[in-house]
């Protein structure tokens, strides 16, 4: 196989100094001419991974100027590998909100409708993903590529655990962080996956797991989420018509009933562990170890000022919380409650994926939201779906599904963790599938 959609380094370039969408940090003026597998390919890369190039802050104000003296691991191998950088994006700050209402740039739109939000952290990644970008290189802690994928109809995909190194990405939380990318169809994400997939000696967390060689596979059994009553009624639709597509092909189909309070705990248990480990991975951001600092009439003074007028009220909130879920006489009842639970969700998803190829679902419960409906949207437990996958550690890629008022929505598809390369298969066969039906995804 072959990169398909390699993009255009002028025509990018010409697109993203024309930004006005608070998505552009730096745009680059030289094509990479370096030959390997991804030549000749344009990517943009979320401003969380160290480059020497540049300076690199997370989207925060607590980080401006600070400029990394190594690239991260994953931009080096894409270099290496001869794929062009065509410009360094904003996210939502410090890679902590779903939205793209929270970078240190401004509010960051979705490009297909202004009024609604375009979702993160990998905001500015999703914003500008358009026909002359090959991909984009992102981060997923809870659905950071996944939800904004599915809210401009672009195949977004996270990896298991462990199967990218992190190596020089900016930590949020250490047990759920991954790298993920945005591409315009399963085919380009495979391939960036081949360059990426090789463990790291510098990243504790780094596996080797094989990827190479994919070829696409007819899943046997299909497991799928009974969510009808949780969904939009044109994501429902369009969610059974792929359903009885799937049963057409005489595909067997596993119906998994919900298990509503399992379900309910994802977030609460995601938004426990992830503020707790980063109130840790982040307590070095004082203006003394690093950041801008804000000098004031002592130690204590100072650490208060930089912190208070380096982070957003997003991050202030998060920290705070992540520090009290770690307090000694909450632990038990918080942080360690939470870690149980979360084994509990892993292990229910678990097993559906053993005892299925793949387990499918919608990737959230509809279109993007409307922003100033954001404090008033959905809290059903289809608006988090995503975020399961990170708690488990699984890979998980998804594809549009349809439209509704010319806003698009995705179906996603997930394995047990480490069978990435058996995803890679049976997710090429069934974006085919699906293509078949008139799906106009690029």
């Amino acid at each position: 196989m072959a990169f398909i959609n390699k993009g255009n380094f002028n025509d990018a370039k010409k697109e993203l100094l024309n930004d006005k969408n608070n998505s552009v940090i730096k745009v680059y003026d030289e094509v990479n001419k370096i030959k390997g597998p991804l030549s000749n390919v344009i990517f943009t890369l979320k401003d969380v991974f160290a480059t020497i190039d540049s300076p690199t802050t997370s989207s925060s104000n607590i980080l401006q100027g600070f400029k990394p003296h190594y690239n991260a691991e994953a931009f080096q191998k894409l270099i290496n590998a001869g794929a062009t950088v065509v410009a360094k994006v904003f996210c939502d700050e410090l890679a902590m909100a779903g939205t793209g209402t929270y970078s240190n740039s401004g509010i960051i739109t979705n490009p297909l409708d202004k009024e609604r939000l375009v979702g993160g952290s990998s905001s500015g990644s999703a914003s500008t993903f358009t026909k002359n970008i090959g991909f984009s290189l992102g981060s997923d802690t809870g659905d950071s590529v996944r939800l904004p994928a599915s809210y401009v109809g672009k195949v977004g995909f996270k990896p298991s655990y462990g199967a990218v190194s992190r190596w020089g990405l900016f930590a949020y939380a250490t047990s759920l962080d991954t790298v993920g990318w945005f591409t315009h169809n399963i085919n380009d994400s495979y391939e960036i996956a081949k360059v990426l997939y090789q463990k790291d000696e510098k990243d504790l967390t780094s596996i080797e797991l094989e990827i190479n060689n994919i070829v696409e596979v007819k899943p046997q059994v299909v497991s799928y989420l009974d969510c009808f009553d949780y969904l939009d009624e044109n994501v429902a639709k369009e969610y059974l018509k792929f359903i009885n597509k799937l049963k057409l092909d005489n595909i067997i189909l596993k119906k998994i009933e919900l298990n509503i309070d399992l379900l309910n705990g994802i977030k609460p248990v995601y938004d426990i562990i992830s503020f707790s480990e980063a109130s840790s991975n982040l307590a070095n951001l004082t203006g003394v170890h690093f950041g801008r600092r804000i000098e004031g009439k002592d130690w204590e003074d100072t650490f208060t000022k930089t912190r208070t007028e380096g982070f957003g009220f997003m991050v202030q909130r998060r920290l705070a919380l992540g520090s009290f879920y770690l307090e000694k006489e909450n632990q038990e009842d918080l942080f360690l409650r939470a870690q149980k639970i979360r084994r509990l969700i892993s292990n229910w998803f678990t097993k559906i994926h053993e005892e299925s190829d793949v387990f499918i679902f919608p990737s959230s419960h509809g279109i993007a939201p409307l922003i100033k409906d954001l404090e008033n949207s959905s809290n059903n437990f289809m608006s988090w779906i995503l975020t399961h996958s990170n708690l488990v550690g699984n890979p998980s890629i998804n594809f549009k599904l349809g439209e509704n008022n010319k806003m698009p929505f995705n179906i996603s598809v997930d394995s047990k963790i480490y069978t990435d390369k058996k995803l890679f298969s049976h997710a090429l066969y069934l974006e085919k599938l699906w293509k078949v039906e008139g799906n106009k995804n690029d």
